[in-house]
């Protein structure tokens, strides 16, 4: 068997396969991920492509040749986006699907035009290639970049050959009576500049899904420790206050224990696990907490809302929550005669800025300098440290915080729309 274009279009599907056998693992492992269907159907529609210029001869050969690999580059472009989570796949569906009718049909008509062929085949992929490249380097985590970076270098590198291809097309360099791989002497080198995205992009979008799966690991676990953060005093203390109000007023009782049943619902029901939630969610969350609290504490705590009327924003769950515990627990109430806090929500442009503001003893710059800097802070400020660090994750920006010792303390967070679980 010579190493001719014919066998190399062979190694190629059997790459491709080994690809497909990945992909269906993975999928296996884990049905859930975005993209990964996608990706099945690019190493089938390869692994078919590639393999039947080996076994097949003639222009039906090239025909399904051309199509297999403008379908499965669709589909991985397809894929990727999905994986990332870029627009809407609803709103570019139909345009998908037509532009996949276009490439079928342009690839049968053209079957022996190489010409008009690699002009219409290489523009779809040197445009699904940059498509690809900017999709997985725009906004990428830190513990991804590399990843990411690996898979955008594999498609960067076969940008240029394809781009020339469809200059010598354009130029009419290619005759137009060559079927199948040309003779032409590029060709070669077009196909020896592909092989590393073919050996190596199935695993590189499978340690893209590890890294994804560990991230979101690790986010379930902390926001499992925050579930866990009911500290035992604060259920004893909030059973006792409706002890109390037993024997003083019944209504005000039956509204604790409405309250006391909502909050502890949504930090344990399973819905509760889903790490998007509404922002009217989430400050629901904390509405009945504050009630718990003022009831707890009485005139040592003044509580002030100004909250718009907002609808379409979705957040991390237990995002304002555990800021308002922290502006209480860690400084209202570490004053003798407690404080206000302040809860604000208001739209502005495109974005939903929120802002809770207490009068406590403040928090020390050490403290605010290692959430700026995203690293690990003591005990008291762990809290702080895992919205800062989901916030960063979700919307690219965390906290900001403003504080003055023995004065107080401004926490406020920005809210981005169309952010979907």
């Amino acid at each position: 068997m010579t190493l001719d274009l014919t066998t190399l279009e062979l190694i190629f599907g059997i790459l491709n396969f080994m690809g497909l056998v990945v992909m269906i693992i993975l999928w296996r492992i884990n049905p859930m991920v975005e993209g990964l269907l996608q990706w099945m159907w690019t190493s089938f529609f390869w692994f078919v492509g590639f393999s039947c210029v080996y076994f097949f001869d003639g222009s039906f050969s090239t025909f399904i040749n051309n199509a297999c690999t403008l379908l499965g580059s669709l589909l991985l472009m397809e894929g990727i986006l999905r994986f990332r989570g870029f627009g809407n796949f609803k709103k570019r569906k139909k345009f998908l699907i037509l532009i996949a009718i276009i490439s079928v049909i342009m690839s049968f008509i053209n079957q022996t035009n190489p010409t008009m062929r690699y002009l219409y085949h290489d523009m779809i992929i040197i445009l699904t290639s940059l498509i690809i490249i900017v999709a997985m380097l725009y906004k990428t985590k830190k513990t991804q970049f590399w990843v990411h970076l690996y898979l955008a270098v594999l498609y960067a590198i076969t940008v240029p050959p394809f781009s020339y291809r469809w200059y010598l097309a354009f130029s009419g360099q290619l005759e137009n009576q060559i079927i199948g791989s040309t003779d032409h002497a590029f060709q070669v080198y077009l196909f020896l500049s592909n092989i590393p995205l073919h050996i190596g992009w199935s695993f590189g979008v499978g340690l893209a899904i590890f890294y994804q799966m560990k991230q979101e690991l690790k986010s379930v676990m902390e926001l499992k420790w925050l579930q866990a953060q009911i500290q035992p005093h604060f259920i004893f203390n909030t059973l006792n206050s409706i002890m109390s109000l037993s024997l003083s007023d019944i209504e005000k009782m039956r509204e604790l224990l409405e309250r006391f049943s909502d909050f502890l619902r949504s930090k344990f029901d399973s819905h509760s696990f889903h790490s998007i939630v509404s922002f009217n969610e989430e400050i629901a969350i904390a509405e009945s907490y504050l009630y718990i609290e003022k009831v707890r504490f009485g005139n040592k705590l003044n509580i002030e809302w100004e909250v718009d009327d907002v609808d379409g924003f979705n957040m991390p769950t237990l995002t304002i929550q555990p800021l308002v515990e922290n502006a209480i627990k860690h400084g209202i109430m570490r004053q003798p005669g407690g404080g206000t806090i302040e809860v604000k929500a208001f739209k502005k442009n495109n974005y939903l800025r929120v802002v809770i503001k207490d009068s406590g003893v403040g928090i020390d710059k050490e403290t605010v300098h290692l959430l700026k800097k995203e690293k690990s802070i003591h005990s008291s400020g762990v809290g702080l440290e895992n919205t800062n660090r989901r916030l960063v994750e979700q919307f690219g920006k965390g906290l900001q915080i403003r504080s003055v010792k023995n004065v107080g303390t401004v926490i406020a967070f920005n809210v981005l729309e169309e952010v979907n679980d």
